[in-house]
């Protein structure tokens, strides 16, 4: 079992790695998408035949969610304080993360038990958790631009399974008390 508590945490290492890297990207390309809609649109051979004549707003979105990119921490710890918990996201240090010592997995009850295998995966599901809303903010994007189909509540389901998936441990350790109160 303590391998595999290492592959996990070493792989939510990895995604913390790499996500601000996404994030910091996906803030250019929205920023220079707005620079350079605006740069189109005043031309005069070409300001009635944009590919965006019927979505004036298209470019706005893009600078706004540049912004969103660029504050990728800031707009997670914020969606954290939504979803009811005091935890906040810091993206622009890395530690590497020592994963837990899985020997001690068994609780005292089964609920304890499954609060346990949860605390033990905390780190892979709270980066996941984080990938999920940049995926999903990203999906919406490109919805909005018409350049995928897709519904605009899906990617707010999918953005509010990461939040949760962010705050597992205040999600399982609610659960189990739901079911140890009866309902």
């Amino acid at each position: 079992m303590q391998g595999l508590i290492n592959f996990a945490t070493a792989i939510a290492d990895s995604i913390a790695v790499a996500l601000p890297a996404f994030c910091y990207l996906s803030a250019c390309g929205c920023f220079m998408f707005f620079a350079w809609s605006l740069w189109r649109w005043s031309e005069p051979h070409s300001r009635y035949q944009h590919h965006r004549i019927d979505k004036p707003w298209v470019p706005f979105i893009s600078l706004i969610l540049s912004g969103v990119f660029a504050s990728f921490p800031h707009f997670l710890s914020m969606a954290n304080v939504s979803a009811g918990t005091t935890m906040t996201v810091g993206l622009t240090s890395y530690a590497a993360t020592t994963p837990p010592n899985g020997s001690n997995l068994m609780g005292a009850t089964p609920d304890a038990t499954v609060v346990n295998v949860v605390q033990m995966f905390q780190y892979i599901f709270e980066a996941f958790g984080a990938f999920c809303v940049y995926w999903s903010i990203l999906r919406w994007r490109s919805i909005v631009n018409g350049a995928a189909n897709g519904s605009l509540s899906a990617c707010g389901v999918q953005f509010v399974f990461g939040v949760l998936c962010i705050n597992i441990l205040t999600v399982a350790t609610g659960i189990e008390s739901f079911f140890n109160t009866g309902g």
